[in-house]
């Protein structure tokens, strides 16, 4: 590229190189997206680092991986990839989590399909219910002990009460041993 001369001075252009094309930054914001630069986002959004998003999207096979690394860092820095990034990123993290919430729905619908078709054997519906009765939390396999620290006097109170309860205040006086 030839630099401009004016009045037998270069005048220099600050100009970033993004692969196969040069763009001045002063017009970079608002700007457009290339296909390559929407690949390269795209795969940094799926979980590529920078460089190997740069790699893939640019074809950069076999140069210096500090220059790759060093353009790759230039490029998410740009204004409008840096926009477009945070985008594709929130609008993943919103799409997974309706696709838990609708993963889970539809595991719920499916199940009390299962647990009410005539057509399952008996195992399959109760198996069914089983499942549905978990994700409701209605079955606890945790047991919970409440310790009242009494004395034996009254531990003793209450099982007498207990035993008349039981057998009848007619059976004559209960006595318990010691």
């Amino acid at each position: 590229m030839a630099l401009p001369v004016v009045a037998g001075h270069i005048i220099i252009l600050e100009m970033t190189m993004t692969g196969e094309h040069m763009t001045d930054k002063k017009k970079d914001k608002g700007a457009p997206l290339t296909p390559k630069m929407a690949a390269f986002v795209d795969f940094v959004v799926s979980g590529e680092n920078l460089t190997q998003a740069y790699i893939k999207a640019y074809n950069w096979k076999g140069k210096s991986q500090d220059a790759v690394r060093q353009e790759a860092s230039k490029l998410m820095k740009r204004p409008h990839v840096k926009a477009r990034y945070e985008e594709l990123k929130s609008n993943k993290a919103s799409v997974k989590k309706s696709q838990r919430k609708l993963s889970k729905e539809w595991i719920i619908t499916k199940l009390k399909e299962e647990a009410d078709s005539s057509t399952n054997a008996a195992s399959v519906r109760v198996r069914a219910l089983e499942i549905l009765a978990k994700t409701e939390n209605l079955f606890s396999d945790s047991t919970t002990v409440t310790v009242q620290h009494r004395s034996s006097e009254e531990v003793e109170k209450e099982l007498k009460k207990k035993l008349e309860d039981l057998f009848g205040k007619g059976h004559g006086d209960i006595t318990l041993m010691k």
